[in-house]
């Protein structure tokens, strides 16, 4: 889910960032804050942070945020909010500089892009096709020139969490990847743009993991 009236249900809890994903607690947030408030929690631990979240919110409102989860993604998404200590705008400049490359046919061209005027999400062959070729190619050009840039961790998570959230703006999926439509979403049809995240500095020492719980 995008971030919508819903984030802000209660106007106390600051508003999040994230990718659709079904069994998200955006809309727990005001019990969940509520609960840690009437505790007085001053340090949090979120030993599933998945979708980050609950781990963005706690941070917002000021807690120091332990944020654990197994999933590659996770630890990205929350690298990027929890560690970053710049002001958004000075990501402005390589944002730009991904959105300004030429497309390249590679890796998930072949695996993941779909032909537009194909009357199926899906291919013969069984494989899952949630973009539209024109995006993947896109994809393709700024997942290599991430991987290419001489930057640190964060910026490197930041460029990555942008990148995740442009395409889950031009997906064709219903939010939890195990099922895929069968016909184009009109977003689909979008072009991927890469945007700075809703960054934010805490000015806590904050901690991401990728363990077993």
């Amino acid at each position: 889910m995008d971030r919508t009236t819903a984030d802000r249900t209660d106007m106390t809890v600051p508003a999040t960032e994230g990718i659709k994903y079904t069994g998200s607690k955006l809309r727990l947030l005001p019990r969940i804050l509520s609960l840690a408030r009437r505790v007085g929690a001053g340090t949090v631990f979120d030993g599933f942070s998945g979708s980050t979240r609950v781990s963005q919110c706690f941070a917002k409102s000021g807690l120091a945020v332990i944020a654990n989860d197994i999933a590659a993604y996770s630890r990205v998404f929350n690298t990027a909010y929890l560690l970053n200590r710049r002001e958004p705008r000075e990501y402005g400049e390589i944002i730009a500089h991904l959105n300004g490359l030429a497309p390249v046919s590679g890796w998930f061209t072949e695996h993941y892009g779909g032909r537009a005027d194909s009357p199926l999400s899906a291919s013969p062959e069984g494989l899952k096709k949630p973009w539209q070729k024109k995006n993947t190619m896109r994809l393709d050009a700024i997942r290599e020139e991430i991987d290419r840039l001489d930057v640190d961790e964060i910026t490197r998570a930041v460029c990555i969490t942008s990148l995740i959230l442009a395409l889950d703006k031009v997906d064709s999926t219903l939010g939890h990847y195990a099922s895929y439509l069968n016909g184009w979403s009109p977003r689909s049809y979008n072009d991927l743009e890469l945007a700075v995240p809703d960054l934010f500095v805490n000015g806590k020492d904050n901690t991401v993991l990728r363990m077993d719980i």
